[in-house]
């Protein structure tokens, strides 16, 4: 066989790899901007670092897909657009710290497990405002089915840790449909014009809204324990006192 026989080869397998590639990653993947990297589009491992800042790029040699999540609404949204859009990925990986108020991380295990109801919320997420109101159910479910298993690391901002969890994936191959593409609110992320939902701002007012009152609750509680102390000692007072003059009279009384 001759050396351009040879290259003729080469190519038309290169060609027929890229093809297959292709049929389950959308062309431009990851479609949706945000702060992630992005490398290897065939790995099955998608990473979200919720508050963290992890060393991305060391995570990325384990991943298709890796980067930040911090609110459980429009952030969440945004993830799973660029995950739905890659077949190859069937395990998402939850580590770094939880994000205070959002709690995104237990979000995301509530959408693969419970989905969402008629309104767009996840099914007991315990979120501010876990609402994906810009994701059609189809996408919803799609995630569901596409993503096998989601790996609560939440919390576990140790990289050798999660390296050491991703390994012990069991292997698997892609998603047996084409990729998904959907828009935001009807336009893409990029121009961000006319994205639904709630902003960052809305979600952080919300946040501290549900806190004070948390703060309320706990203060009511601590002012019926103090009252029921008080009163305790009120009454304590009282029987003592008067078992003290009755005490008193009895001897005068017997002296």
């Amino acid at each position: 066989m001759g050396e351009e026989e040879k290259e003729e080869i080469k190519t038309e397998e290169l060609a027929e790899e890229k093809k297959e590639i292709g049929s389950y990653v959308a062309e431009g993947w990851p479609p949706l901007a945000g702060s992630y990297l992005a490398g290897d589009p065939t790995k099955p491992v998608a990473i979200v670092t919720l508050a963290s800042e992890l060393d991305n790029a060391r995570l990325l040699k384990r991943s298709a897909i890796c980067g930040d999540c911090k609110t459980e609404n429009i952030g969440t949204e945004k993830v799973v657009a660029n995950l739905i859009s890659n077949s190859n990925i069937r395990y998402l990986v939850i580590c770094g710290a939880e994000v205070h108020g959002h709690i995104t991380g237990l979000c995301w295990k509530a959408l693969h497990e419970n989905g969402v109801d008629d309104t767009g919320r996840v099914i007991d997420a315990p979120g501010a405002i876990p609402y994906v109101t810009n994701l059609p159910p189809e996408a919803v479910e799609r995630f569901r089915n596409q993503i096998v298993e989601v790996v609560d690391l939440i919390n576990v901002e140790d990289e050798g840790q999660i390296e050491s969890a991703i390994d012990r994936l069991a292997p698997i191959g892609p998603y047996e449909e084409e990729p998904m593409l959907i828009k935001l609110g009807g336009v893409t992320e990029e121009t961000g014009e006319g994205v639904l939902g709630h902003t960052g701002d809305s979600v952080s007012i919300e946040s501290r809204v549900r806190s004070i009152e948390q703060e309320y609750k706990d203060l009511g509680k601590l002012q019926k324990v103090t009252a029921g102390l008080v009163g305790g000692l009120y009454q304590g007072f009282v029987l003592g006192l008067i078992l003290t003059i009755f005490i008193f009279g009895l001897r005068r009384l017997l002296g």
